[in-house]
This record gives structure tokens, sequence and C-alpha cells, in this order.
């Protein structure tokens, strides 16, 4: 499967909003999702660990998941297109 960036960002904001966070509001490209109180943690990485393998057949395995290159949206969607 190959998609482009902006498609693969699209798809894990979508996500993340809607099935993680449960809000409204549009999350920033750059807005740290650890940062204090977003809701959004190891768990909630690993929802999307999921939807990564599903959606874009994907699979990621732990060890290879650096924190700092997953803390926002736009570093985890260059983490991933770059593995499509």
């Amino acid at each position: 499967m190959t998609a482009d960036i902006d498609t693969v960002r699209r798809a894990l904001h979508d996500h993340i909003v809607k099935e993680i966070l449960l809000r409204k509001a549009p999350l920033a490209p750059d807005e740290d999702l650890f940062a204090g109180g977003s809701g959004f943690d190891s768990m909630s990485l690993t929802r999307v660990l999921v939807f990564i393998e599903q959606r874009f057949g994907v699979q990621i395995p732990d060890e290879e998941v650096d924190l700092d290159e997953v803390s926002t949206v736009d570093r985890m969607a260059r983490f991933v297109a770059g593995r499509i």
C-alpha cells in the first residue's frame, strides 16, 4: 500500500482525536500527545499502533518505537510514512 504523508497525518489525527482522546477540538500537528493531562498514554499509543497496522498494513514492533518519533501527530505521520 502506498500513502502520502498528508493521508497518513489526516488518518492518524482523526483516529487519535475521535477514537482515543474522544474530543471535538482538533490537534495541532506539533502538539505533544504525551504532555500534561492530554489523556494520551502508553495504552493510547498501543491502540494507535494497532490502527496503523490495520489501516496501512505496517507492523511496528515495540522495540522500534521511539517516543520522540511519535510524540506529535506530525512526527508520528513521518515515522509511519517512512515504513509504508
